[in-house]
């Protein structure tokens, strides 16, 4: 019994590695210039991917030097969100590679990884050499599509993208980067007609519900942005661009209360935006909420190089709340163990400056007092007799 069920795993597993092969061998056909993609896998069928990257990862214990199957592999982790694991293995199958259309697929898959982990230069290195080696496929447009776009190179964009959309038309993704390469010329009509296609194209295309809000704010029509703002929100409430552009629209439009709110919403979802933590100390200390400001600012404290200023804001904090002789005491004391700490050193530094500046204006006041009062004295009159 034990040995008739490997037999059956077995066969399953080379069919379904024979299944990723026809599929290959269509996707290497010049007629049809589509790029390679393994069977789609029902939502939410974890058992069949886990099941599915076994069988891939049997194979290449069997054959450790065929790069196809890292390939294939790194097709089903990307799918699997699974990046770091798949970069690994495309960096396998290039290691082990082969050449033409084929390869250049493989820098199409890593291309597009970077991309993701938000790598620009090395993805824009890969889209190029993808470029040299020959790949056709849709994915390869796209992804040259977007990498020039970022680069601001907009002509050829443009020109890439129109071949991918060729190849596959109809595609929101194609849409949204020809909106973002013609809106880079200046030309915003065409780009929100673009963004309609692609929300037209697929209702639930959030990037194109940002890039809306994003233009009509630089238009200067908040009504109209904010609409497809919570058109997005309704879509995915937690989505980190939509709350931050709403987060950039009520303060724009001096909201200050729901500026912090969607900032703070967004920063739940992603607490390395440091920038939020900036903005939201920016506007509670605009408010004179000093308490709310101070751990905001206290965040970024660590980042001196990109937020200078932090020091100042915060020793204006410690100041409006009292704090100043409890902060330089921990400060002085933090100094104390490790003299080479530069950041407490200039929190220490700006804080005295400013405790200095109160005690000289406290003095000044008492001086004036004093004026004050001898100039209030009225002279005694003296009566002649």
């Amino acid at each position: 019994m034990i040995c008739k069920a490997m037999s059956i795993k077995q066969i399953y597993k080379w069919v379904w590695i024979g299944c990723l092969g026809l599929l290959e061998m269509a996707a290497c056909r010049p007629a049809e210039r589509q790029e390679l993609k393994i069977p789609p896998l029902p939502a939410g069928e974890q058992p069949v991917i886990e099941t599915s990257l076994a069988a891939l990862t049997d194979a290449i214990a069997d054959e450790p030097d065929n790069g196809i199957y890292y390939y294939r592999r790194a097709l089903l982790y990307e799918q699997s969100r699974r990046y770091e694991e798949a970069l690994q293995d495309v960096k396998q199958a290039i290691e082990y590679r082969s050449t033409g259309e084929a390869y250049g697929r493989y820098y199409v898959l890593r291309g597009r990884i970077y991309l993701l982990q938000n790598q620009l230069d090395s993805a824009y290195a890969d889209a190029v050499q993808s470029e040299k080696l020959g790949a056709q496929s849709a994915g390869a447009y796209l992804l040259r599509g977007q990498l020039y776009t970022i680069k601001q190179q907009y002509n050829k964009a443009i020109a890439a993208l129109e071949v991918a959309q060729q190849m596959t038309p109809y595609d929101p993704q194609i849409y949204y980067w020809q909106a973002n390469a013609i809106a880079g010329k200046g030309d915003t009509t065409q780009a929100l007609a673009l963004l309609q296609s692609a929300v037209e194209s697929r209702t639930d295309y959030i990037q194109a519900y940002n890039r809306f809000t994003e233009i009509y704010v630089g238009l200067r029509d908040y009504a109209t942005a904010k609409r497809y703002a919570f058109t997005g929100l309704a879509i995915d409430s937690a989505n980190v661009y939509i709350n931050n552009n709403l987060g950039k629209l009520y303060r724009t439009t001096h909201e200050s209360d729901s500026a912090v709110l969607f900032f703070q919403r967004s920063l739940k979802k992603d607490t390395s935006q440091h920038p939020l933590n900036y903005e939201i100390g920016m506007i509670y200390l605009e408010k004179k909420n000093y308490w709310a400001a101070m751990p905001y600012f206290e965040k970024l404290t660590t980042r001196l190089s990109r937020y200078p200023d932090v020091p100042e804001l915060l020793a204006v904090c410690y100041d409006q709340t009292g704090q100043e002789r409890y902060k330089l005491e921990a400060w002085q004391a933090a100094i104390e163990a490790d003299s080479t700490d530069w950041r407490t050193q200039r929190l220490f530094i700006a804080l005295s400056r400013r405790v200095q500046s109160k005690r000289r204006q406290a003095a000044m006041d008492s001086i004036a007092q004093r004026k004050q009062r001898f100039m209030n004295i009225k002279p005694v009159e003296i009566k002649r007799r």
